[in-house]
């Protein structure tokens, strides 16, 4: 155990990001745009939606003769004569070509799981508009002949449409889209883009579309920039593929789950490393789409738009019960803020050895407000005994990871670290002391009274390793 004892005790810098706090608005529902329209009084409905809230919508409209419109789209709990949920009214210029209109629902909560139906009106303006039919089936949309009181005869299972809100977990989720251009126009990839507002706490995948004047293999890599163009670096990844010359094909980038400030501006940039820069483009997306740039050779802003897809974790302030216990048999200390164990140990699982301590703290159930992933570990290296160990040290988990006596089980929970040896506001210290291998095994307690902490390294010879994270009150 002299490795446990003195594995990197540093502060983690990823700590000093601020954090926005709350969740991030997500995207459940994209639709392909098309570029042909359908008639506005033709209403739409979204059945089995899985956010918390809506916060916007994206659709697409042209007009025969251009001119300023008001189109207000209102959205309806169940049915189209159904309690309203929330309305949304966009004043902007409407011409011949189909462009993006996005509606501001401003986080409304919406019933889980619910169907929601959408009716769009003109209430400004020539009512001669149509509106994106969207292309292919789109999984839980369908537009209707009409807007009837009920909902009427289904017409097809698509309608170019974007729909975001604030998701219900903290796992992986579709982040950002920006849809796809749908007359397939491209630009240079030594155009780059920015994001702004990004609604995330990590970069899991950044999925694009390219074509060359030439088919043959490129690679294409892809960087990530915090804050602008000549900001630090968060990552970089590469995809090998062959590019070809008939069609756009799909690029998926892996940004290896990295750390990002919810809230922030990230920055994106191509290089072809295998291949002329030049000969490759991308789509240029359909917008305006919000929060998305496009720039001239990473300086000046060309359009509102790139097609591009991000996923990667959400911020999430729920707050979990961490419960500790101790094994009678094994003189050790566990915790865990799994409900199902929680309730499997008080019910007396594995013979009835666990029993609850009484010390309890509090922790998060995703990353938000500067949290950081607090691993779990488990070894049976110490026979007959077993342990468990945590800790919110990236260095230390990744360390713990790639040795043999121990197996990494899972995320435990989520808690801010200690920053310049303290705890942020409205946190609590969460001390760790370790046994020393007393009983034959490594085990270490947590636990956020000093009290405790004092007793166990004055009085019963164990090792303090100070404050490991900190446990919201």
């Amino acid at each position: 155990m002299a490795l446990l004892r003195t594995l990197f005790h540093a502060v983690v810098v990823a700590a000093a990001l601020a954090y926005a706090s709350g969740a991030g608005a997500v995207t459940f529902v994209s639709c392909t745009f098309k570029g042909l329209g359908d008639p506005l009084e033709r209403g739409f409905y979204i059945t089995g939606y899985d956010g918390l809230t809506l916060a916007s919508v994206t659709l697409g409209h042209a007009a025969v003769a251009p001119g300023e419109r008001s189109i207000a789209l209102t959205a309806r709990a169940n049915a189209y004569n159904g309690g309203i949920i929330g309305v949304a009214v966009v004043t902007r210029t409407i011409g011949p070509e189909m462009s993006a209109t996005t509606f501001d629902f401003s986080n409304v909560p919406v019933p889980p799981g619910a169907t929601i139906a959408f009716t769009q009106t003109v209430v400004a303006g020539d009512v001669n508009v149509t509106y994106d039919r969207g292309a292919g089936n789109c999984p839980g949309v369908t537009q209707t002949f009409d807007s009837a009181p009920i909902l009427s005869e289904d017409l097809r299972e698509t309608v170019g449409l974007v729909v975001t809100g604030s998701p219900a977990s903290f796992n992986s989720a579709t982040v950002l889209t920006c849809p796809l251009d749908p007359l397939g126009r491209g630009e240079s990839t030594t155009r780059a883009f920015y994001v702004t507002n990004y609604g995330g706490v990590r970069l899991g995948t950044v999925t694009m579309q390219h074509r060359a004047a030439t088919q043959g293999k490129r690679r294409i890599e892809l960087t990530a920039y915090l804050g602008g163009f000549d900001g630090p670096e968060i990552v970089t990844a590469a995809v090998d593929r062959v590019i070809t010359s008939t069609g756009w094909s799909t690029s998926t980038f892996n940004m290896k789950d990295t750390p990002v400030p919810a809230g922030a501006t990230i920055a994106f940039v191509q290089r072809i490393v295998d291949g002329v820069p030049d000969d490759v483009s991308h789509d240029i997306g359909f917008g305006p789409c919000p929060d998305v740039v496009q720039t001239d050779l990473v300086k000046a802003d060309v359009r509102a738009s790139v097609g591009v897809t991000i996923t990667g974790r959400v911020a999430n302030t729920t707050l979990l019960t961490v419960v500790e216990y101790f094994h009678t048999g094994f003189g050790h200390y566990f915790m865990t803020a799994d409900p199902a164990e929680i309730a499997g140990l008080d019910g007396g699982a594995y013979g009835g050895v666990f029993s609850r301590t009484g010390q309890t703290f509090k922790a998060l159930d995703g990353p938000a407000s500067s949290a950081i992933a607090v691993c779990r570990f488990f070894t049976v290296a110490f026979a007959p005994k077993s342990s468990h160990f945590y800790t919110a040290d990236p260095p230390e988990c990744a360390g713990l990871k790639s040795n043999p006596n121990w197996q990494y089980e899972k995320i435990a929970f989520f808690n801010a670290v200690p920053y310049r040896g303290a705890c942020p506001q409205d946190t609590v210290p969460v001390y760790r002391v370790y046994n020393n291998g007393m009983t034959g095994a490594p085990n270490h307690r947590f636990t956020t009274s000093l009290a405790i902490h004092d007793d166990f390294v004055q009085n019963r010879g164990w090792t303090s390793e100070g404050v490991r994270f900190c446990a919201p009150v």
